[in-house]
């Protein structure tokens, strides 16, 4: 592994997800944790509804967001909002794309990309 691509790899992120829904499948939360374990600097956090954060309320599945930080865990970027991810595959795309340091190219397609919250939004009206 090359020094790029291992500085990607250690790329610092926190990961948090919603555990408080029913739909909340474990398989799904298995295979982001795995995903999350592989990265040295990576952190999940699991909590309640982020239906402050994204639009979840009428797809089911796991919702999360990630956002990038330094080793102190202070934010160097913005908030990607995930979900859902229903399936083991998507997790384990989430995953490839969280151990790839989250390049902006179109690897984490767009279905697994959750929207903001209506409420962050609607002062854009």
């Amino acid at each position: 592994m090359s020094d790029t691509e291992r500085g990607r790899r250690d790329r610092p992120f926190t990961l948090v997800v919603c555990a408080d829904c029913d739909a909340a499948d474990e398989e799904v939360m298995d295979g982001l944790r795995r995903a999350v374990r592989s990265c040295r600097q990576g952190i999940m956090v699991s909590t309640g509804c982020l239906e402050r954060l994204l639009h979840c309320r009428l797809r089911s599945g796991v919702h999360a967001a990630v956002q990038p930080c330094a080793a102190d865990r202070s934010p160097t970027g913005a908030v990607v909002r995930l979900g859902p991810i229903v399936t083991k595959a998507e997790a384990a795309v989430v995953g490839a794309w969280l151990r790839a340091g989250m390049p902006d190219d179109g690897t984490l397609p767009d279905t697994l990309r959750a929207a903001p919250a209506p409420r962050q939004v609607a002062h854009l009206n």
